[in-house]
């Protein structure tokens, strides 16, 4: 699976893009919140992204709740990862702003790679359930025309 690294620590995004891609991932890494919301709004871009909260130009947040903006037809799975301390409340207004997980840094590599299996999961039933519906919107569309 294609998966969308925003970071702007050189350090973090080496280590992730390394991490990531032990485990299977076709990893995409950028450096801000405006390259990351490009690659986000394309029919083609990754599914499944890891936002950093704090960025230069777009912040993870504005970055996330643009895509829930969008409101694309394929969904976005997406996991804020912060080294804001105060983690209560800005676990809170980051699943607010449309994440779907959230990771403090510095992170245990074994709960980011349980976190992402399990956005994987939702991503494989979203597109199972978009392949499943598809037939009965074709067969609704032919016993109109009948």
């Amino acid at each position: 699976m294609r998966i969308l690294v925003a970071e702007d620590n050189l350090v973090f995004q080496w280590g992730l893009r390394s991490m990531l891609t032990q485990w299977g991932y076709d990893v995409d890494v950028v450096g801000d919140g405006e390259e990351a919301w490009r690659h986000l709004q394309d029919e083609a871009g990754p599914r499944l992204a890891i936002l950093d909260w704090m960025m230069p130009g777009l912040d993870g947040i504005e970055v996330c709740r643009r895509v829930r903006a969008a409101n694309q037809a394929s969904y976005t799975y997406i996991l804020i990862l912060t080294a804001k301390v105060d983690s209560q409340d800005d676990l809170v207004f980051a699943m607010e702003a449309g994440a779907d997980d959230y990771v403090t840094k510095p992170f245990r590599s074994a709960e980011l790679k349980a976190r992402l299996r399990a956005g994987c999961r939702i991503l494989e039933l979203q597109e199972r359930l978009q392949f499943t519906r598809q037939p009965l919107v074709i067969r609704n569309r032919e016993c109109l025309l009948a």
